[in-house]
This record gives structure tokens, sequence and C-alpha cells, in this order.
């Protein structure tokens, strides 16, 4: 049935407000637009306005009156991207299971961006109640795990961030995308039952290539971002050693895709490196995978790589090495390996151990893709197959399967298979 909506108090509002501001942020947007309502005399609009942060309810929307098992979903959606993107894939799943997904009321959920049909119903958490918290492991303590928490998350490096083993093993149960993460968060210290459960992507959307149909030009990609977190990706060093195994041909070219926040990378003032800093629908992304003839990844670690299958998905190669996560979706019959050696991780963000690319190798690989087109194809129609193992129908099951198995759902068989 129905939930009716909590009340809130303004301090909670002005919270809630605060997180959004901190993710999207817009510091002086915002505060530019607080001032002119100020000074313009609309005291009584501005302070309604710093009251009241909306979560997923807009004019003559609501959830759904829903049956089914109850369940809340502790995740934020700001946008399209990282696990604002997997938890709307949760959302979309669980309530396509026949699960009745309330917001967890420390969540937030851009009411632009989720689905009129699949907004999720609202009630004051209790303790005893099943939640899935889908959060980086340093941030999970925001939302205060208990026994009833389930976790679905993922880390780069070999080391978990400092004290985040602490709020892991409140909870009840944790999902890991790979069997590679699960021993990690073994090594760090993680007691509490786990389950490998990957993330997936969408064939429908990223759907392989005509045969036959890729560049006429061979085209390498690349994706990632500069800032703290996603100099993880290598992009700047991708562009580099593109511009060393390729110094003189012309008939060559390099697709680089940037987050719009990031920094700008350094070209070199190479015409042959084009650069996307937008953002592009899922649509859009597909066809510029499906623009390459094979996609590069120089990146130091991932927990799962949705940007690596979603390439497969679309049937293209990769130049990649197996460290982390990818090797449990890529390898030598999908692409081409490249070796690495371990390093220490330096940055704000990670610690411990993760790959270090072989540079010459990494080259010595996109120079085979230049010179034998028909052996790259053949890996992009062999990777487009393998993909669809990892569809986010797949995921959806696995996460209700495991849930269910460890009580957080009853028996996965009066549940709906997910659409």
């Amino acid at each position: 049935m129905a939930e009716p909506s909590p009340p809130r108090g303004a301090l909670a509002q002005v919270r809630l407000k605060l997180n959004r501001l901190a993710y999207s942020r817009d510091y002086l947007g915002v505060a530019g637009r607080g001032v002119r309502m100020l000074l313009s005399g609309r005291f009584r609009a501005f302070f309604a306005k710093l009251f009241s942060e909306k979560h997923v309810a807009r004019p003559g929307v609501a959830a759904a009156a829903r049956t089914g098992p109850p369940l809340y979903l502790a995740g934020h959606i700001h946008g399209y991207g990282g696990y604002d993107h997997v938890v709307m894939k949760a959302l979309i799943g669980l309530t396509g299971a026949g699960v009745n997904v309330f917001r967890d009321p420390r969540a937030f959920m851009d009411p632009k961006v989720v689905p009129a049909e699949v907004v999720p119903a609202e009630r004051m958490y209790t303790w005893d109640v099943s939640r899935l918290a889908i959060i980086p492991p340093h941030l999970l303590y925001r939302f205060r795990p208990g026994a009833r928490t389930a976790a679905w998350t993922m880390w780069e490096t070999d080391t978990l961030p400092r004290g985040s083993a602490k709020y892991l093993n409140k909870c009840g149960l944790l999902l890991i995308p790979s069997k590679w993460g699960v021993d990690c968060f073994r090594a760090n210290g993680v007691t509490v039952p786990t389950e490998v459960v990957p993330l997936g992507y969408d064939p429908e959307v990223f759907s392989p290539r005509a045969a036959g149909s890729g560049p006429d030009i061979c085209t390498f990609g690349t994706a990632g971002a500069l800032d703290e977190g996603g100099l993880r990706k290598n992009v700047q060093r991708v562009i580099d050693l593109f511009v060393k195994a390729f110094p003189d041909n012309r008939d060559v070219r390099l697709k680089v895709k940037i987050t719009p926040r990031s920094p700008m990378v350094k070209t070199h003032d190479d015409p042959r490196v084009e650069v996307v800093n937008t953002s592009l629908t899922p649509a859009e992304l597909a066809e510029w995978y499906r623009s390459l003839t094979c996609y590069v990844n120089a990146s130091y670690g991932e927990g799962f790589g949705l940007h690596l299958l979603e390439a497969m998905g679309c049937g293209v190669p990769l130049v990649s090495s197996t460290f982390s996560a990818v090797g449990e979706v890529f390898d030598a019959g999908v692409g081409y390996e490249v070796q690495y050696k371990m390093i220490e991780a330096k940055n704000k963000i990670y610690t411990g151990m993760w790959a270090d690319p072989d540079n010459d190798h990494l080259i010595a690989r996109m120079r085979e893709v230049f010179d034998d087109r028909a052996t790259a194809e053949r890996f992009g129609v062999a990777a487009a197959r393998r993909a669809p193992s990892f569809s986010w129908a797949e995921a959806i099951r696995k996460l209700t399967g495991a849930l269910s198995k460890h009580g957080y759902l009853p028996p996965a068989a009066p549940m709906r298979a997910a659409a």
C-alpha cells in the first residue's frame, strides 16, 4: 500500500540540501541565487527554499502503490554515472522484480533523473527492515549500517580506505562485483558474509555493430577524467603513448571521452586526437564505442569496469591488463592483454598497491591492432558474444538471489523476473 511521506525537521532539510550541493559542486550558482533572493526582498521564498529539499516528489507524480517485500535503498542518484548509475539500475531492477522499494531518508534521488514509474515510496526507516546500501566503502558510514544492511560496494586497490572495514563489518552482508574484490576485502579485515554480484550493462543499448561496419581509419578510444579519482584511468597516459606509437602515421585516430567537469587533457596539438568533454546519453555513448576499432584501458585498477563491458558489448576489442576485477570479464580471448607490474597507489583517494601497465607493451599492442585489423575484428566479435552474460538483468537476478539467500528478501520463488 502507499506510504505517507514522513515529516522532516528544518535542520534535516538543510543537511540534505548541503548534501546535494556537495555532489553538484554548484557552489557559486547556489550562493548567487540565494543572494539575489535576499537582495530582492524575497525572504519567505529564500527560507522556504532553504528548509525544503525534495527528493523524488514532483508535481503530479507520486510513488505507485506497490505490494511485495519491502526493501530500503540507500544510495544517491544525482546523475547518470558512477555509483549513481548502479543505484538507478538497482532501483529499476528491484522494482521490476516485485520488490517494494523505499527511499532511505538519508539518500538523495534527483526528481529530474529518476523515472516516474520507479519513484520509490517514502517511509521512516526502522532498523529492523532490510536495506541495500550502494556506496563506496569509505562513505558507507553516512548511512549508519547495521545488521539489516546489505552493501553493494567495491574498491580499486588491494587496500581498503582507512577505517572502512569497521563500517563494512557492521553490515550483515556485502555484495562485491568480483571474486578478486572479495579476496581483497577479506585480506583487509572484513569478516561478514560476502557474495559475488557483478554489475551489468544494457545489451539493447550497447549492441554490437554490424559485421564489417567498423571505422575505415583505425581508431582507438579511451575514457576517464583527470581529477583525483579519475586519474586512475590514465587517460593522459594513453594520449601520450598513442602519439609515441604513431609519430608519423596519418591513417590512425584516437578518440578521448572525459567527464564535463574534468580538466582538459593535453593533446600535443595532434589533430588526430579528438576529445569529447560533454555528457552523452547511453545511446550516444554506444555510438561512440561503435566508432572505435579498439578501446584502450590503461587503468591502474577497476572495481568492476563498466566502460570496458560496454565497449565489449558494442563489438569493440580491448587493449588492457587483467589486474583487479577486469580479469573476470576480459582476457586474451576478447582482446590484447597488457603486461603490468604492481606499484604503490599515491593520490588523495587511494592507498595500497595496484597495477602499472607496461608502456612499451601497450604501444606494441596498439601497433598490433593497427597492423592487423582483421584480427581486431575477430576479437570484437568474441567480446560481443561474452558481454551479455554480464547484463543488468543477470546482475539483478544475482542481486535478488543473494538478498533472498541471506534473508533480506523472501525466498526467490515468489519474486518476479526482472524486466
